[in-house]
């Protein structure tokens, strides 16, 4: 950081690299830490050799910080570093990396300001794809800055009562009588703004704090439920979106069991819902976790199927109750119900019940009973809505 401030450093035609070793911790754990220490030495070697007039030091574990000329310092020249082999205790080894540059004469900034961009710039490479390369620029930065308020906002909005659930109806097609509730996780700013889902709760899953979300909405909704059994409506199932971080926790079912039995509602009328996608990482896991959770009476539904390219193989091993049709396939069934038809009839087959999500219109949902699809839910039949209008809405049924 000393060399990067502005009384030492040159920025003429002179870029930074950080050096992103690819999947270094699995090297390390498949073959040993000693083995892993042999390998940043002769990658440190490669590099010094390929860029003598260059600064190389250690920055991370498996991360090495490159300064130097620009015409050295580059994806062109740090990529070739790594096209050979690498010969690491007598084991030949292929290895990757990933990279973030600075310009630095393009940037103001000095000292620890220009690796921080060039972690965004990192950061950025490896969203994209292992063993590529970016250079830093000012929208990424801005970028990256909106990212951390959003994420100081969502730390306050936990604890600050902004966060809050709506429930979007699911009704039998036949005769669009009330079957259920999905719980949505929804954030309202202290001016009455709404912040997108689709904005926070990626963020909220790469902080961890979907673990505090979560157990409130799982919580919140299961209270909910036993509020409007109260009113007489005693055969409604609540939906709740599950994520993998949330079924990865230790104390999940622990958690689980505390909502189940503060707002005593029957296990079978609470279904999670998780995303094809989540049994992609370890579906032993996985599975076990479910059947743990079926076990209990509680429901599970694979949301968004079709989505996740998941093998079909991977589904009939997921313990299920139900699968979600996901809305693309649903805005396209007037002119092509052939995807539509397919997981109606796969679900079918291995006893599942069949939830259509987004249905918009009278013509679709008329498609969707042709083919025999049993539940639905969409603005055609009722919008999301906060607890009170939603139970003015069931009375109204």
């Amino acid at each position: 950081i000393e060399l990067l401030s502005e009384g030492q450093l040159n920025k003429q035609n002179k870029s930074l690299a950080i050096v992103d070793i690819d999947e270094f911790s699995a090297i390390n754990g498949a073959l040993g830490h000693e083995f892993g220490d042999c390998v940043l030495k002769v990658v440190s070697g490669r590099l010094a050799n390929a860029l003598p007039d260059c600064l190389i030091a250690r920055v991370g574990s498996d991360v090495f910080g490159i300064l130097g000329p620009s015409d050295k310092v580059n994806p062109i020249t740090l990529h070739g570093t790594f096209s050979e082999t690498f010969l690491v205790s007598g084991e030949l080894l292929r290895l990757s990396a990933t990279i973030g540059l600075v310009r630095l004469e393009e940037h103001p900034e000095y000292g620890s300001e220009l690796l921080k961009d060039a972690h965004v710039a990192l950061k950025r490479a490896k969203n994209s794809a292992r063993g590529s390369s970016v250079y830093y620029s000012e929208p990424m930065g801005e970028d990256a800055r909106k990212r951390v308020e959003l994420l100081n906002g969502l730390r306050e909005a936990l604890h600050g009562n902004q966060l809050f659930l709506m429930y979007q109806p699911k009704v039998h097609l036949d005769d669009a009588s009330p079957s259920g509730l999905e719980a949505l996780l929804r954030w309202r700013l202290p001016s009455g703004d709404m912040i997108p889902p689709d904005q926070f709760i990626p963020l909220a899953e790469q902080s961890g704090l979907i673990i505090p979300i979560g157990t409130l909405v799982l919580k919140t909704a299961c209270n909910y439920l036993a509020e409007l059994r109260n009113q007489g409506h005693q055969d409604l199932v609540m939906a709740i979106n599950v994520s993998q971080m949330q079924l990865r926790e230790p104390d999940f079912l622990e958690i689980l069991d505390e909502a189940l039995d503060e707002s005593g509602v029957p296990p079978e009328k609470v279904e999670l819902e998780i995303t094809e996608s989540i049994a992609a990482d370890d579906l032993k896991r996985i599975t076990h976790s479910l059947s743990e959770i079926m076990e209990r009476g509680v429901r599970i539904a694979i949301d968004d199927f079709g989505t996740g390219f998941s093998s079909l193989s991977v589904l009939t091993q997921l313990p299920a109750n139900r699968l979600k049709i996901d809305r693309s396939f649903i805005d396209d069934i007037l002119q092509d119900d052939r995807i539509a038809r397919m997981v109606i009839n796969l679900g079918q087959s291995l006893n599942l019940d069949i939830t259509a999500e987004g249905v918009e219109t009278a013509e679709q949902r008329e498609a969707l009973i042709g083919l025999q699809c049993g539940e639905a839910q969409g603005w055609h039949f009722a919008r999301p809505m906060e607890g009170p209008a939603c139970l003015e809405w069931l009375k109204g049924r």
